[in-house]
């Protein structure tokens, strides 16, 4: 089993591998980056449900893709769907391979550490957290109104989805106040939007080298399908 390369390492070549995944539109140059993205799952020993892990949110946009442009674009839209779902299916691969036994922090870290400015760190980091927080509101509010009697039932009712919409509405009010309560706290502790990168691991040689194998297979591919 090939061991993890370092953080920093596994940032920059998925960064670069995920920009040349998704430039070009040729289906067999599309293909090519797929199977050079299973063999990276597969010589690193990434178990398969991390890859459907990471499949699981954008499934709904592929499916999405093979309903709407065969019916806006007639027979052009198999082919346009193929190469988007592609696309989607290569940075799936990737963002397994990139945050498989690395979590969000270190990445921040080595975002850090690679000079991205704090304002996109910081948002990152905030977008991530306020999903659980939302989600721990939406658990709370309908086990209130669940209490209260409500459910949703099989079949389209007008009522209750009007619930579910003043739920919603509620929901993104509150959610507000909770965020402002939060960044006042941050403030009153002395927080000033800015994340300061910690020591800087060193990274051997031949691990960049490792990594710039990888990219430099997709840069082949895509120059070769690009003269032909």
């Amino acid at each position: 089993m090939i061991a993890q390369p370092k953080p920093r390492v596994k940032v920059v070549m998925s960064l670069f591998m995920i920009i040349l995944g998704v430039l070009p539109k040729d289906l067999v140059m599309i293909g090519g980056n797929l199977v050079i993205g299973t063999l990276l799952l597969l010589i690193y020993r990434i178990p398969l449900r991390a890859f459907v892990k990471q499949l699981k949110p954008i499934a709904f946009f592929m499916l999405f893709t093979f309903l709407f442009f065969p019916l806006y674009e007639g027979g052009h839209g198999w082919i346009k769907a193929l190469q988007y779902s592609g696309r989607l299916l290569f940075v799936a691969q990737v963002l397994t391979f990139l945050f498989y036994r690395m979590g969000i922090i270190p990445f921040l870290q080595v975002l850090a550490e690679l000079r991205l400015p704090s304002i996109f760190i910081e948002l990152i980091m905030f977008t991530l957290r306020f999903m659980d927080v939302f989600r721990g509101e939406v658990r709370q509010m309908l086990l209130s109104l669940r209490s209260r009697g409500f459910y949703t039932g099989k079949w389209f009712q007008v009522k209750k989805y009007r619930v579910l919409g003043g739920l919603l509405g509620s929901l993104l009010l509150r959610s507000f106040q909770r965020s402002e309560r939060i960044y006042l706290g941050m403030l009153s502790k002395g927080y000033k939007g800015e994340r300061k990168a910690m020591k800087t691991e060193f990274v051997p040689a031949y691990e960049w080298m490792h990594g710039a194998l990888w990219v430099g297979c997709l840069l082949c591919l895509f120059f070769v399908g690009g003269k032909q």
